[in-house]
């Protein structure tokens, strides 16, 4: 990542290599307020989901307490990225020692903890696996209300998510 002029990075597409010149266009120049405004929105569509998905996992017992001088925290599956156009999907990193079988043994009870109608979890390499949301309410804001996220309606303000809690 470069270091940004703007108070709100927004970092340009993967895999391309642009000057300096063309980071500043890209932050600063046409188009930028609108990219400005998706990326905050989109982090605190991650930060929700990542917030409700370690309740879920709290819940449904994948998480593992440990003990420190402290207080008690609880160590569950961390989702990494998450690409939120229909279907929403995410891929989570695993605890060490723990598999894409205890994952996929939890699906049931993980998607009424989450409010979806089902997840389809499919293992990527050791320790890691895609979570796809399958069913009705797989999209952002789609306004049945069965969706993970639904769209708020502010007036002054671009779309965010509000939580809906299972």
């Amino acid at each position: 990542m470069f270091t940004s002029v703007s108070p709100h990075p927004v970092t340009p597409a993967k895999g391309l290599e642009r000057s300096g010149l063309a980071r500043l266009w890209h932050q600063l120049g046409p188009g930028s307020r609108k990219r400005h405004a998706r990326a905050r929105v989109e982090s605190q569509w991650l930060a929700a989901l990542r917030y409700q998905w370690q309740q879920a996992c709290q819940h449904v017992g994948l998480g593992l307490m440990i003990y420190t001088p402290s207080g008690v925290t609880v160590s569950v599956p961390r989702i990494a990225r998450a690409d939120f156009g229909p279907p929403v999907s995410f891929t989570v990193r695993l605890r060490p020692g723990q598999g894409a079988a205890d994952l996929t043994a939890a699906v049931p009870r993980l998607a009424r903890a989450l409010g979806v109608a089902g997840l389809r979890v499919t293992e990527r390499e050791a320790g890691w696996v895609n979570v796809v949301v399958v069913g009705p309410g797989s999209c952002l804001g789609d306004g049945d209300g069965d969706s993970v996220f639904q769209r708020s309606s502010t007036h002054n303000r671009p779309d965010t998510p509000e939580l809906r809690i299972a």
